[in-house]
Parts: C-alpha cells; structure tokens; sequence
C-alpha cells in the first residue's frame, strides 16, 4: 500500500506542471524519434539531460507483456512471463535553464517455470544464487521511481539524478522461495560547452540488498537447497537445509562523455562501474560465502552529421567481467564459522566489438535507417575441478523507424528490426564422470542455447492522437510483438500499451 501511494504522489506531482500547457504531438514526435537518441549514451550523466530534448513531455499508461518460450533458453530465468505495468513519466523544460524528469512504476504477474534458481535479479547475482531441482513460477511485484534535476549556469551545467527499485518475488507452493531486493542507484554529471561541444563528467554509487529464503509447508515434499558457484557446481557443505541468505554490496560508477550540441561533430562516451556482491548465510550467525565482483565497461566513438539528409557512423565495446570469490570456512565453535581462507574460483567475462551507422531524412514525417555489425566473445570458466563454457558470435542488426504526421493531432509511428547471431566458434569441458542427470541436462541445455544460431524478428506500431477539445492532452496505442527462433527453442513476446500524454 505505501508503494502505490507513493506512486499515486509521484504522478500528481509530474503530471500537474503539464497539464495546463497547450500542445500537439510535435513533442512526442521529438521523444519519439530515434535520431534524438541514436548517439545517446551521453544522456547516463545527468547533466547532459538538459539538452535532450526541447520540448516537455508527460506521459501516464498501463501495459501489458507476454512471453512464450518453446524451452527455457536459461532454465534459471524460466520460459516466459505475463507481466503487467501502470507507469508515470516525464521530462519538463521549467525554463531556460532548468529542466526537470521522473517517473514511477508498478508491475505486477508471473514468471514462469523457473527452475535452479531461487533468487531474485538472477542476471546481476549469478552465479551465486540458491537453487532446487523442482522449481515453478514466481509471482513478482515491484515498484519503481526515479527523478532528476540539471540546471545550467553560463558554459557550465550541473545535473543529479536518482533510480529507485524494490522487487518481490514468491510462489505460494512448496518450494517456497521469497525475494525482496532493493536497488538504489545516485548520479551525478558536470558539463561545459566549448564552441560546438558539450564535455561532461560524472560519477556515481549504487546499493544493493536482498533477503532470500525458502520454506517447505509439506514436511514430506521437502527437497535440497543448493548454493550455487557456477557451471553447476555448488558449495557442497552447506547444501540441503540451510535456506537462507542476503546478498548486500555498495558499487561505484565512473563516466566520460563529448558530444556535439546542434551541429555534426564527433562523439565519444566513456563508463565503467565496479559492484561487488556479498552473500551470506543467515542462518549461520551472517556467514559469508561468496563474494561476486562485477566490473564493466562501455566505449562507444562516432562522428553525427545534421544536414538536410543526416546520418551518423560509430564504433564500440562493451566488456562484462565477473570474478566469484568463494571463502572457506573452518570448524564450527558454539554454532560460530570463521572464514580460514578466500578463493577466486570463478571467472567470467563477455565482450561486445561493434560498428554500426544511421541514416535519416525528412523532418515534419521522418525516416530513419539503422544497421549494426558486432561480434561476440564469452568465456566462463570454474577452476577446480576445470569446467569451462566458451563461445563467439557474430550478429548483424538492421531496422527502421518511420513517423508520419498526418496533422498536428495525429502521429503515425512503424518500427521494425531484424537480427541475425551466428556461432563462430565454442568449447565446453566438464567434468561429466561425476556430474549427475539433472545438472547434466542443465548444463548441455544451457551450452546448446546460447550456442545456436539465432534470428530475432520484430515490430512495433503506435499511433498518438491530440483532440483539439482536449486543451493539450492526448491519448495513444502502441503494441509491440517479436518473434525469436533457433534450431532449439523459439520464443514469441507481445506487449500491448494504452496512455494518455499531457
């Protein structure tokens, strides 16, 4: 309840400097268009916010998703969801040089068939999660906000900006895993114009925090617990009955960016960001067992051109880089452990090397084309006894976007994109001798997913209608569907969007 009050107060506070203005859809065909956003990894430092956009859009809609795998492509992240969402957002120009944005949410429905997993945010925690063999759906919940401020003194603009999430997850059957992780992310950004540029700075911190357990109501259903470690190993002395755990960590981000402001020019964003997660037993007098450090990077270069015809070329790399720490604890004394020694077990890292590049034309109904080529490479690897999983793909994407303004109250938008992810190389080595079925299974399924060739395959169509009558508000409908498919699972996601705009 006090989560949807907040909400409640978050909209009227977002949606109240909105309403009383005048408009068409000439906003929302700015916030709409793609080319605003094709070099937009700046807009991570707050500051650059400023200059995003140059008119002030509010928006209030309920959506609602759908996801069907054939098989799960991860058994621990199940084979589909039905999710739905109420969400506010906005962005206002309050003058000149002040400009604020925020949003709140709430989501709510079901992830289904998940199985070797218990834990919530499997992608930011793994492998360090709990898990069975039994499995089923989750009921999740959570709710979200985030705001953000920038103010420009001179050549100098300032900007912070907050992100705010709390998730629960449950499934009222035996097992009985519960969830409730909290995330909170702080940023803030400096920039200063030189001549036809925009240099900025930034840094930030992140927090995180979840509570895990799992009960059993049926004393004879009543099935092992196990702490993962990756590439199905687990720590074997404290798997079966112990079924809790929290994972705590506090992390920092660094960013660099310079962009051009309303000419061509070149761009070039810089970030990294360090997350260490801590897991520890709480049934053990807080016990930590493992620690996971998180370490990425992001690159991106290009060169943006305006003009009657405008287009834009770049290059980038992205790096993910995990290292799972596992610590080795001694003899029990008055049901105290002590840790003896710490262990770099696990290692994992994923690679991103891409080109990509942009054309667009026409401005009162807008075109634009996007292509990207990129190649893959992804190692994990547990050290004793050696387990390693390792493959490469390359991909190509190409999609367009097209806005077509019939008048002033109407706006038509098509997106559509098609990807295509082949496998260049991979290598699995394993232990099989003494690896049982289940996690057998687990990890040849696993292998052979991400290991297929895949083609994606999508659109979307939204149409955005401002009565005269309605004194600046309007409403909209967007549906979205994707189809995925691979020689072993294809996967289809719709998502269905009614709004209102101010």
């Amino acid at each position: 309840m006090n989560g949807r009050l907040l909400i409640t107060a978050c909209c009227c506070l977002l949606l109240s400097p909105a309403m009383a203005q005048d408009r068409d859809t000439t906003a929302t065909a700015e916030h709409r268009n793609g080319w605003t956003n094709i070099l937009g990894n700046a807009l991570h430092n707050p500051a650059f916010m400023h200059a995003a956009y140059t008119t002030s859009l509010s928006e209030m809609y309920l959506s609602m998703s759908y996801e069907q795998a054939s098989r799960p492509l991860q058994a621990e992240k199940g084979d589909g969801h039905t999710l739905g969402n109420i969400a506010v957002s906005s962005y206002l120009k309050l003058s000149p040089n002040t400009t604020v944005w925020g949003g709140a949410s709430y989501q709510t429905g079901r992830k289904r068939n998940i199985r070797f997993n218990s834990t919530s945010d499997y992608d930011q925690l793994y492998p360090y999660v709990m898990a069975d063999t039994i499995g089923g759906d989750l009921q999740n919940e959570q709710y979200a906000f985030s705001g953000g401020y920038a103010v420009k003194l001179k050549q100098w603009t300032f900007g912070a900006e907050i992100d705010f999430r709390a998730e629960h997850e449950y499934r009222t059957i035996d097992p009985r895993p519960r969830g409730i992780a909290t995330d909170l992310t702080l940023r803030i950004g400096l920039a200063r114009a030189y001549g036809n540029y925009n240099m900025g700075a930034g840094i930030g911190m992140r927090t995180y925090k979840q509570t895990n357990n799992v009960d059993f109501y049926n004393p004879l259903g009543v099935v092992p617990e196990y702490h993962m470690t990756g590439l199905g190993t687990n720590y074997v002395r404290f798997a079966g009955a112990v079924r809790s755990s929290y994972y705590k960590g506090t992390g920092a981000i660094a960013d660099l960016q310079l962009s051009p402001l309303d000419a061509s020019g070149a761009y070039l964003s810089i970030e990294g960001s360090y997350m260490p997660y801590n897991n520890i037993l709480t049934e053990l007098n807080a016990l930590p067992i493992t620690r996971l450090e998180v370490s990425t990077t992001a690159m991106q270069a290009g060169w943006k051109h305006e003009g009657k015809m405008r287009w834009a070329a770049y290059s980038g790399w992205n790096m993910e880089h995990r290292r799972g720490n596992e610590h080795i604890a001694g003899s029990s004394s008055s049901t105290e452990y002590k840790s003896l020694i710490t262990l770099s077990m696990f290692r994992s890292r994923k690679s991103d090397y891409h080109v990509g590049g942009a054309i667009g034309i026409g401005r009162q109904s807008q075109f634009m084309l996007h292509a990207r080529l990129g190649w893959l490479d992804d190692h994990s690897e547990y050290i004793d006894l050696k387990r390693e999983m390792a493959f490469t793909t390359t991909y190509g994407r190409l999609g367009w976007q097209w806005l077509w303004r019939r008048s002033a109250q109407w706006l038509l938008e098509w997106n559509a994109d098609a990807a295509c992810f082949h496998n260049s190389s991979r290598r699995i080595v394993m232990p099989y001798a003494i690896m049982d079925r289940q996690i057998t299974q687990l990890v040849n399924d696993t292998y052979a997913a991400k290991t297929a060739h895949l083609w994606e395959m999508g659109t979307q169509c939204a149409v955005y209608h401002h009565p005269k009558q309605w004194k600046g508000a309007g409403i909209f409908l967007r549906a979205t569907f994707a189809y995925s498919h691979s020689s072993f699972l294809h996967q289809v996601e719709t998502n269905a969007t009614v709004g209102v705009t101010f």
